[in-house]
């Protein structure tokens, strides 16, 4: 008996029909993520550093401000008449953050969007002062104070926070 070359396509076209459809409804059950649209309106600055400059009435980072500038003779005059470190002087801040162990932007320390071996950048717990690359993800992290994350740490998080909620609860 021979069979048709397409019988087994035909015989088992129900088979994918089934297989398809089942498919289909366990994503529809899948939990579903919010979509949450990014803004069209630019965030504010949070921070400031060497490549977008110093934003009057911030104090240094490593003091609680937002100020990421890599200290000059002239910063440290902005930071006075903003009755910022007035019993300092730029010695004094250069001395504070080299103990910290902090790398400025230099000539030789530069581009590396805080990837080197002294980052992250300082804002995210590192010992980089270097400008971010614009248009990466670090920069909008840096520059405006957004934080991304993947799916699993959001996932974390969410479960933390209902830990915390319930634990509150009782």
């Amino acid at each position: 008996m021979k069979l048709h070359r397409y019988y087994f396509c035909r015989h088992y076209s129900k088979f994918y029909a089934v297989a398809l459809t089942v498919m289909v409804l366990l994503a529809g059950c899948a939990k579903q993520i919010p979509f949450k649209p990014k803004s069209a309106e630019r965030p504010a600055p949070v921070h400031c550093f060497d490549a977008v400059g110093h934003m009057p009435g911030t104090k240094p980072f490593i003091f609680g401000g937002t100020c990421c500038c890599t200290p000059t003779p002239e910063l440290m005059e902005q930071y006075h008449r903003d009755g910022f470190l007035k019993d300092m002087n730029y010695d004094q801040l250069i001395k504070e953050y080299e103990d910290r162990g902090i790398q400025f932007e230099s000539i030789s320390h530069h581009d590396c969007n805080n990837l080197c071996e002294h980052g992250p950048h300082l804002v995210k717990g590192g010992k980089c002062m270097a400008s971010p690359t614009p248009g990466t993800i670090n920069y909008e992290e840096i520059r405006f104070g957004i934080r991304y994350m993947n799916t699993k740490a959001a996932e974390q998080l969410q479960k933390a926070k209902e830990k915390a909620a319930k634990s509150n609860k009782k």
